[in-house]
C-alpha cells in the first residue's frame, strides 16, 4: 500500500543499522532501509512515539523504547516486521542503551527505583524473552560500553545528549569513566575537557564520543587514557546527534537527516532517504471549544460571547444561533477577543511576522478583518475596551500603558513602568479616566489614574504592600481595589514564627470629597423600607431577561467627577475578613469580590488534579452584608453597565444576572441553557490543519524568546539566523514528537538553562499504570522465587508513603517469599509487575510464604501505591540519618533538601527542628531540583547562637529560638540546580560551613512559565539573570565549585558506598575535633537581695 504514497525526506532520528540495513525512526514509528538510502519501509504502526531503537548483534532483532500501553517500557520486534513484544513492567524506562554481546539480554536505562527522577537513573538488564531485570550496579550511568573482544568497559554518566542546552559547561556535563583493567574498577578520564562529552562508546581501540568544544557537536575520541584526543567530524552548524557504530561507519542524526560517516573524512555524507508515507499524524484534526477555549469576552450588551479556541476566533449569542467565526481558519492565532462598544470584536493576531497586529472585525463571519492597526513594540499582555467610544487600553511586556483611539486612528502612551508590568486596567464608566496598579518599588504597587485626554498619571493610593485590581462603582462615586495591607499574623504550629498568609482585603476611596462612607447605616424606624425608584420596582417584578435589560435606552454616563485635593487620605476598608482575594468589579450599590483559600502547592495536593475553589461574593450597601453567591469560580468579567457577568471555571463558562446568587447548588454543572446560565462549548468546532499550526508555533515559540530572553542582544547569539535555519527543516517535521525535537534543538542554541518546551497536544493514548509494593524483588535461583529483600516503610502513618506490606496486622518480613500475585504464580518469566499492570491503587491478594523450612503460604490482600518513589526517598533519608548518627556517636545530625520549593521546605523544617540541638549538621542538598525558597533557609542558617532561655524546671532553651550552636556544613552535588546552585554558592560565600561535593549544575535563569502554545504546550524564556557581587555572572553555565571536590566511583556504588557523605561525615568530625563544642556551663546565678 506504501507505493501509492509520494515519497517525502522526513525528520529521521534513533538510527541503528547491521551489514546491510539500516533502522531508524521518523513519523514515531520504526522504518528500514537500505545502507544506501533509498525508499524506505515501515515496519510498525505504533500507539505511542518509539525510541532508541538498537539492533542485536545477530541482527534478528530490534529493542526499542514504547509506551503501548501508557508507560515507557522497553519492546522487542522482528527486524524483518513484527508485533511488538512487551518485556519489561518496570514503568519509568528512558532509553535503550544497547545488547550483551551475545546477544541474550538488552541493557536500558531506568528510573524506576530512582530516588531523584531521572537524575539518579540506572543502568538494567533484562533477558530477549523478558522477565527478571538484573540492575548493572554501577550507580548512576546513562551509557555503558564494552571493548570488543576484551573486558574493558566505559561509562557515560549525566546525559546522552549536548544539544538542547548548546555549548553547556556546567557541572552535570558529560562524564567519561574507563574500568581500564577489566576488574571493575573506574577512573574519570577528561575531567578537563573544553567541551561537554557525552554518548562515549569503546568503538574499534578508541573511545568515541560526542563533544561541542568548536561551538558544535561532533564526534570526538581519545585512547582509553584519556590521551591522544581527536576531533573526528568537523560538521559547521548543526549538532551531529544519537550516533550509531557499525563495523567500520558510523551513523548519526543531523538537521533532520541521517549521514553515515567514515573514519578519516571529516563530515559524514546524507544518505539519501525518502518514506513513502500518508504522514497520519499530520492528518487533519477536530477540536471543541469546551476541550480547547483560552480566552473569553462579554458582549457589552451581554448577549453574546467571544472566544479564543485553539487559536481561533469566534462569537456567538449566548444560547441560540450560529456560532460566527472570524479571520482565517488555519496558521493564524487569536488571542485576547475583545468587543468594542459598538460590538465590532478587536483581537490580537500572529500571522508569523516579525510583529503581531490589532484586527477589528465586524460581529458576522467573516475572514478578512474590517482593519489592521500596527502594535506598539513588545507583546500586548492585555486589553481592554472603552466603554463608550472606539478604543482600547493595551499594556504590553515593555512595562508600557497606551491607548488606542480607532475612530482618530491614534496611539498614546499614557505610563510607562521601569520595574514591572503594568497590570489590572480599567476604564471609567464614562471612559475618560483610566485606573491601574503599577509599581513604586519592587515590593509596593499603588493604584494611579490616568486621564486619556491629558495624560497625566497620578498616584491615587498609599500602598502598605500591594495595591492591585481597581474597578469603578457604576455610577461614578467610588473606586474599589484590593490591597495587601492587613498586617494579622497567624502563629506556626510547628515551629516560633508567623507568617501573613491572608493580608487582603477590598477598599474603596471616594472619588468625591462631599461623599460619607456607603457603610455607615441610615436611620430607620422599625418595619420601614426606602423608597424604590420606580426602576428600581420595575427590576424587581419584571420577568424580563438580562439581555433585554441591556437593550433598554439609557443616558450617557455622567462625567466623572474627581476631587483630587486629600483623595489618597478618602480611603474606607470594607468590613469582611482579610483573605485572599482576586478580583472586585462594582454594581449598583452592591460590589463584588472573589476570594480563594490557601493552597499549600503539595504533592497531594497536586495530585487531586483540582485547582483551589473560589468564591464570589457579594456586599450590599443597603443591607450592609456579604453575601457568598457562588463556588468554584476562577475568574470573573461584568459588562461596563454592571448587568451581566461570565464566570469560568473549570465545569466551564457561564454567564448569569451580575450579582445573582446560585450558591444554593449542589455545585455541578447543569445543562446549557438560559435558565442554568452554562454556555455550550461545543457548538464551537473547528478543523485544525497541524502543518499550518506547527509552522505557527515554531514561529511564536522562536518570537517569545526574542522579546523575552533576559539579554536584549540574545547573548551574542544571532537569532534571527538562527530562526531561519531551523525552519528550514519545519516541512519534514511530521509529528508531534518531532516538532519538540526541533524546538528543543532551536532553543538550546541559546546556550542558556531553562529553556524548556513541554506539553501540547499528542495522540491519545492508552495508560495502564502499574500497582505498586514498595519493595526490592530478587529472584532467588535456589528456591526458584522471588524473595523480598527490601521493605520501604517510608512514613508508617502515610499509607501513600509506605509500602503496603507494611501494614500493620500484616506481619511481612524481608526475606519472606513473594510466590504469586491474584493467585498467578510468579517464575522467572512472569514478573510481578506483568501481574500488577491496571492495578494502581487497587486492593490485589498476594501470596506470601517465610523462608523458614514447612513454613505454609499465605494470602493478603493490600492496596497497590500509584507511585513508590515518596517512600524511597524516606527511607533514603532516614538511612543517611542513621549513617551520620553511628559514625559520629550521635553528635551529628543530617538532612536531605530535595528542592527550593515546598516540599524541600518541608523536608528541611521536618530535619532541622529535630536535630538543632547536635554539635553538628550535615545539609545535604545533593540532587536538588531548585525553586525560589533558599532565601528562607539560608535566613534561617545565618541566625547563629547567642544564648539560652534558662528555667528553673526543665532544660535550657536556645536562644535566638531554633539555632544551631553547633557546626554546619553542605553537601551538593552536579544535579543540584538553579535555586540549588544558588544556596550551594550562597552557603560558600556566607562562609556558614564547609561546601563539599562536586560542581553544581550551572543553570540560574529563572523563567515563569507563563506562555502557552496554541495546542497548550508551554516554552519558557529565561527571563531572570542572577548576578552575584563576587562571581557576576558567572554561575550561570559554570555552575558552583565546592571547597572541596569529592568523586563518586561507579565501582562505590557497586558495593553499596556513598563516599560523599562519608567523606563529609568525616570533615564534620575534623571540624568537631579542632573546634569542640563544649557543654555549656553557666555562670553562678545572681543574688539579688
Amino acid at each position: 500500500m506504501e507505493a501509492m504514497y509520494s515519497p517525502v525526506l522526513g525528520y529521521l532520528r534513533f538510527p541503528t543499522f547491521g551489514a546491510n540495513q539500516l533502522y531508524f525512526v521518523a513519523e514515531d514509528n520504526l522504518w528500514e532501509v537500505s545502507l544506501m538510502g533509498g525508499r524506505a519501509q515501515r515496519l510498525t504502526e505504533s500507539r505511542s512515539e518509539l525510541q532508541t531503537p538498537r539492533l542485536s548483534p545477530c541482527g534478528r532483532w530490534l529493542a526499542l523504547v514504547a509506551a503501548e500501553e501508557g508507560e515507557q517500557e522497553v519492546y522487542r520486534l522482528p527486524a524483518e516486521g513484527g508485533p511488538l513484544r512487551r518485556l519489561t513492567y518496570v514503568g519509568h524506562v528512558l532509553h535503550i542503551d544497547g545488547w550483551s554481546a551475545d546477544g541474550t539480554s538488552i541493557r536500558f536505562c531506568g528510573a524506576h527505583r530512582s530516588i531523584h527522577g531521572n537524575a539518579d537513573a540506572q543502568l538494567y538488564e533484562v533477558s530477549l524473552e523478558g522477565g527478571l531485570i538484573h540492575s548493572v550496579d554501577l550507580g548512576p550511568a546513562r551509557t555503558l560500553s564494552t571493548e570488543p573482544a576484551g573486558l574493558r568497559r566505559v561509562l557515560g554518566r549525566n546525559t546522552v545528549q549536548n544539544s538542547r542546552w548548546k555549548r553547556y559547561r556546567g557541572g552535570c556535563h558529560g562524564e567519561i569513566w574507563v574500568d581500564a583493567s577489566g576488574k571493575g574498577t573506574f577512573e574519570r578520564i577528561l575531567g578537563d575537557h573544553p567541551g561537554n562529552p557525552v554518548a562515549p562508546i569503546w568503538w574499534q581501540d578508541r573511545i568515541y564520543f560526542l563533544s561541542d568544544v568548536d561551538r558544535t557537536g561532533n564526534l570526538w575520541s581519545c585512547q582509553p587514557d584519556g590521551s591522544d584526543l581527536h576531533q573526528e567530524t568537523k560538521e559547521i552548524g548543526f549538532y551531529v546527534r544519537q550516533p550509531a557504530y557499525g563495523e567500520s561507519k558510523v551513523i548519526y542524526h543531523r538537521a533532520g537527516s541521517l549521514c553515515r560517516w567514515e573514519p578519516g573524512k571529516e563530515t559524514g555524507e546524507v544518505l539519501p532517504i525518502t518514506l513513502p508515507s500518508p504522514q497520519f499524524h499530520v492528518q487533519r484534526k477536530f477540536v471543541y471549544g469546551s476541550e480547547e477555549w483560552e480566552d473569553f469576552a462579554l458582549h457589552p450588551k451581554g448577549h453574546s460571547v467571544a472566544l479564543s479556541v485553539r487559536g481561533r476566533l469566534a462569537s456567538m449569542p449566548l444560547w441560540e444561533l450560529a456560532v460566527q467565526q472570524h479571520g482565517k481558519r488555519q496558521g493564524t492565532r487569536y488571542r485576547l477577543p475583545t468587543y468594542l462598544a459598538d460590538g465590532r470584536l478587536a483581537t490580537i493576531a500572529d500571522e508569523q511576522n516579525s510583529q503581531e497586529e490589532l484586527l477589528l472585525f465586524v460581529e458576522e463571519a467573516s475572514v478578512s478583518p474590517l482593519d489592521r492597526i500596527e502594535l506598539p513594540e513588545g507583546r500586548v499582555q492585555s486589553m481592554v475596551a472603552s466603554p463608550t467610544q472606539p478604543a482600547l487600553l493595551l499594556t504590553t511586556s515593555r512595562l508600557e500603558l497606551w491607548y488606542l483611539n480607532l475612530e482618530k486612528g491614534t496611539l498614546t502612551p499614557l505610563d510607562v513602568s521601569n520595574l514591572r508590568e503594568i497590570e489590572d486596567v480599567t476604564f471609567s464608566p464614562d471612559g475618560n479616566w483610566v485606573a491601574y496598579s503599577k509599581h513604586l518599588n519592587t515590593e509596593q504597587s499603588a493604584i494611579f489614574l490616568c486621564s486619556v485626554d491629558q495624560p497625566e498619571p497620578r498616584q491615587v493610593t498609599e500602598p502598605v504592600r500591594y495595591d492591585f485590581g481597581p474597578a469603578f462603582d457604576p455610577e461614578g462615586q467610588w473606586l474599589y481595589f484590593l490591597s495587601s495591607r492587613t498586617y494579622q499574623p497567624i502563629w506556626d504550629t510547628v515551629q516560633i514564627g508567623a507568617s501573613f498568609a491572608r493580608s487582603m482585603k477590598p477598599y474603596l476611596i471616594t472619588l468625591r470629597s462631599d461623599l460619607r462612607s456607603p457603610f455607615l447605616e441610615q436611620p430607620a424606624a422599625l418595619g420601614e423600607k426606602e423608597e424604590e425608584e420606580p426602576e428600581e420596582r420595575e427590576e424587581e417584578n419584571s420577568e424580563k431577561s438580562a439581555e433585554k435589560k441591556e437593550n433598554k435606552k439609557k443616558e450617557d454616563p455622567a462625567p466623572l467627577r474627581i476631587d483630587w485635593e486629600g483623595l489618597s487620605q478618602r480611603i474606607i476598608e470594607f468590613p469582611v475578613n482579610e483573605g485572599i482575594y482576586g478580583q472586585v468589579f462594582g454594581l449598583r450599590k452592591r460590589v463584588l469580590f472573589s476570594e480563594f483559600p490557601l493552597s499549600s502547592g503539595s504533592e497531594e495536593e497536586k495530585q487531586s488534579k483540582r485547582k483551589p475553589e473560589g468564591l464570589l461574593w457579594a456586599y450590599d450597601f443597603e443591607k450592609q452584608e456579604k453575601e457568598l453567591l457562588l463556588q468554584g469560580l476562577d475568574y470573573l468579567e461584568v459588562t461596563p453597565s454592571a448587568r451581566t457577568m461570565a464566570y469560568a471555571s473549570e465545569e466551564g463558562l457561564r454567564v448569569l444576572e451580575a450579582g445573582a446568587n446560585v450558591n444554593e447548588e449542589d455545585g455541578s454543572p447543569e445543562e446549557p441553557s438560559r435558565k442554568t446560565g452554562w454556555l455550550d462549548l461545543d457548538r464551537l468546532r473547528f478543523a485544525v490543519e497541524l502543518r499550518p499550526e506547527w509552522q505557527q508555533m515554531f514561529h511564536e515559540a522562536w518570537r517569545l524568546q526574542r522579546e523575552f530572553f533576559w539579554d536584549e542582544e540574545m547573548s551574542g547569539v544571532r537569532w534571527q539566523e538562527v530562526a531561519g535555519q531551523y525552519r528550514l527543516l519545519l516541512d519534514r517535521v511530521a509529528s508531534r514528537a518531532e516538532l519538540s525535537d526541533l524546538i528543543w534543538e532551536m532553543q538550546g542554541e541559546l546556550g542558556t538553562s531553562h529553556a524548556y518546551e513541554y506539553g501540547g497536544d499528542y495522540p491519545p493514548k492508552r495508560r495502564y499504570q502499574l500497582g505498586r509494593l514498595g519493595i526490592d524483588l530478587e529472584w532467588d535461583e535456589a528456591a526458584k522465587r522471588y524473595v523480598i529483600r527490601r521493605l520501604y516503610t517510608g512514613d508508617p502513618w502515610r499509607s501513600k508513603i509506605r509500602s503496603p506490606l507494611c501494614e500493620p496486622g500484616l506481619n511481612v518480613r524481608e526475606g519472606d517469599y513473594l510466590c504469586a500475585i491474584g493467585g498467578v504464580p510468579l517464575d522467572e518469566q512472569t514478573s510481578p509487575g506483568e501481574l500488577l499492570l491496571h492495578q494502581a491503587e487497587q486492593m490485589v491478594p498476594l501470596t506470601l510464604q517465610h523462608p523458614e523450612k514447612d513454613a505454609k503460604s499465605r494470602i493478603i490482600t493490600v492496596r497497590t501505591l500509584r507511585s513508590e518513589r515518596a517512600a524511597r526517598y524516606r527511607d533514603w533519608v532516614v538511612g543517611n540519618r542513621r549513617f551520620v548518627a553511628k559514625q559520629t556517636a550521635g553528635r551529628v545530625g543530617y538532612l536531605h533538601i530535595p528542592d527550593m520549593s515546598t516540599q524541600g521546605l518541608a523536608e528541611f523544617h521536618r530535619g532541622f527542628l529535630a536535630q538543632v540541638h547536635l554539635a553538628g549538621l550535615i545539609l545535604d542538598v545533593r540532587y536538588n531540583a531548585g525553586g525560589m525558597v533558599s532565601p528562607l533557609i539560608l535566613e534561617k542558617l545565618v541566625h547563629r547562637h547567642l544564648g539560652y532561655d534558662v528555667r528553673r524546671w526543665g532544660a535550657p532553651e536556645s536562644y535566638p529560638y531554633h539555632t544551631l550552636r553547633g557546626h554546619l556544613l553542605a553537601l551538593t552535588n552536579q544535579f543540584a540546580g538553579s535555586d540549588g546552585d544558588m544556596f550551594s554558592y550562597s552557603f560558600r560565600e556566607l562562609k556558614i560551613g564547609p561546601l563539599l561535593g562536586k560542581r553544581t549544575w550551572g543553570g540560574v535563569i529563572g523563567i515563569d512559565s507563563r506562555y502557552q502554545l496554541v495546542d497548550g504546550t508551554t516554552t519558557t524564556q529565561p527571563q531572570y539573570s542572577i548576578w552575584f557581587h563576587k562571581a557576576g555572572w558567572n554561575v550561570e553555565n559554570q555552575g558552583v565549585t565546592p571547597d572541596e571536590v569529592i568523586e563518586d566511583a561507579p565501582h562505590d556504588y557497586a558495593v553499596g558506598r556513598d563516599t560523599q557523605l562519608e567523606r563529609s561525615v568525616q570533615r564534620m568530625l575534623q571540624l568537631l575535633e579542632e573546634q569542640p563544642i563544649e557543654p555549656v556551663r553557666f555562670t553562678a546565678r545572681p543574688r539579688l537581695g
